[in-house]
């Protein structure tokens, strides 16, 4: 039931003629993004695959062989009443978002944005005349991170933990379980209180009206918020033992991290990359790991289709 929610939430935004062929040709849980641009065909990505969208049935089929007018052709018309949905017809009320590329829907899914990036004054930038738009499918995969989390304590205390990937492997969507997990415990971990800074709306998704992703029952969430500025009022507020966020990297996030461990409070968190050595040669970030390195690193990459290779190492590098 949940997941049909998540599924609606995305296909509303689309013109009916275009959800109908996207529904013909997508098989929802495999799909991860849909590009939308201008004057060019729309780009369906999967767990499986990336292929353009055809026009007709009868073309999806011969897809080898199809010619490049039997793709689906997004004018800038329908281009621009996709994001008219999605700002549910009031840019003024999403000005925010949109000046830092992004919109997300309802169930999570998060709408990147391309256009002309413009500054007027002292006001926030802006992106106006949208020419691209990058839909990322937020999904919600209850006890993915059971076989992680026993590994991220040492005894009953939970290990500093930063999970790293590249894009496009899940790492949300861990993280997102290894809260609930953490929040509700197991047969052997007892629940903790856990605070979550959810900058864009994607860890728990409680924007708007939106019903938004389980994340336990011991889990404080601060939506919508800066990383570094929700951390310090999550611990001053809500006394967390966990403090979660979503992709770190920017010298305030350092700096409120540093603030945050020496108060006691455990952190629970993600950046993007591909191995150790890339994240130690980040200019801050890197510094930061060198003097406080996490206890536990969480590496996720892809496996197969649906199937991600999880790897623990400790802070010296031995393997869990």
């Amino acid at each position: 039931m949940q997941q049909k929610l998540y599924r609606e939430e995305l296909l509303q935004i689309f013109p009916q003629k275009l959800r109908q062929r996207i529904e013909e040709s997508v098989t929802f849980r495999n799909l991860t993004e849909i590009r939308l641009r201008a004057d060019l065909p729309v780009l369906i990505e999967t767990t499986q695959e990336n292929y353009f969208l055809k026009k007709e049935e009868a073309a999806e089929k011969r897809r080898a062989i199809a010619k490049e007018e039997d793709n689906w052709i997004l004018s800038p018309e329908q281009l621009k009443l996709i994001f008219e949905k999605i700002s549910q017809y009031s840019v003024f009320a999403y000005t925010e978002e949109i000046g830092e590329g992004f919109i997300t829907l309802k169930g999570g899914h998060r709408a990147g944005l391309c256009g002309k990036y413009y500054y007027r004054g002292e006001e926030k930038p802006q992106i106006k005349h949208i020419s691209s738009i990058n839909l990322r499918v937020a999904r919600e995969v209850i006890g993915c991170a059971e076989c992680i989390v026993p590994k991220l304590f040492e005894g009953n205390t939970f290990c500093h933990t930063l999970l790293i990937s590249p894009p496009g492997c899940g790492k949300t969507t861990y993280l997102r379980d290894i809260i609930r997990l953490l929040s509700d415990g197991t047969d052997t971990i007892t629940g903790k209180n856990v605070a979550v800074v959810d900058e864009r709306s994607e860890i728990g998704n409680r924007t708007r009206e939106g019903i938004g992703f389980y994340l336990g029952n011991r889990t404080d969430l601060m939506d919508h918020c800066p990383k570094a500025a929700g951390m310090l009022m999550m611990l001053r507020t809500m006394t967390p033992e966990i403090l979660a966020a979503d992709e770190i990297g920017g010298e305030k996030d350092i700096k409120a991290m540093a603030y945050v461990r020496n108060c006691g409070c455990r952190l629970l968190m993600t950046v993007h990359g591909n191995s150790m050595q890339d994240i130690f040669a980040r200019p801050v970030l890197g510094e930061y790991l060198k003097k406080y390195p996490f206890e536990r690193y969480v590496f996720l990459s892809k496996k197969g289709d649906r199937e991600r290779r999880i790897t623990i190492y400790n802070q010296d590098g031995i393997q869990k």
